[in-house]
């Protein structure tokens, strides 16, 4: 009972120094301020890579504008890079393939200064894909790319929040 009870009071008091160091879980990253307003340049990305953008970003307590002449504007453009076949097996009919996607991203102000020069970013995974289920490869490698794209986002919002 005695040692219930110290263990109780000593998870009491290390709780209680974890908050009073100011340490707290958060889901993402927030957005500095010098980037507020954002406006996210749309030329080439597709709608729905734009509305997940916007969404990560609005998670990310930024504030996203319309209007692009008085906002920084968030120039993103993603792709993806050259699949890559790591190993494969005749005998099971199954073969590892890896897939890379790239980010660049860079802000600029409204007068056209730029806050943040272009940066690239990286993000690779590998797939097993079982050759004997053509259309289950093309669904695993479209969740992927959509699992890749979604880091590729968090990285930038990481960076953003510097």
């Amino acid at each position: 009972m005695f040692i219930k009870a110290n263990r109780l009071i000593l998870c009491l008091l290390l709780m209680l120094q974890i908050s009073a160091c100011g340490f707290h879980l958060r889901g993402n990253s927030q957005i500095a301020d010098r980037f507020n307003p954002l406006y996210v340049v749309n030329e080439n990305l597709d709608p729905a890579l734009l509305k997940l953008i916007r969404a990560e970003l609005i998670r990310s307590s930024a504030i996203i504008t319309e209007v692009a002449e008085s906002s920084n504007r968030l120039q993103v453009a993603i792709k993806p890079l050259k699949n890559r076949k790591i190993a494969s097996s005749n005998l099971t009919n199954v073969e590892l393939v890896q897939l890379t996607m790239n980010l660049q991203f860079s802000v600029q102000s409204g007068s056209g200064e730029y806050l943040l020069s272009q940066l690239e970013l990286v993000q690779s995974v590998e797939v097993q894909l079982d050759n004997a289920n053509v259309l289950a490869n093309e669904q695993t490698i479209l969740t992927a790319q959509k699992g890749l794209q979604r880091k590729l986002i968090q990285s930038m919002i990481s960076r953003l929040s510097r």
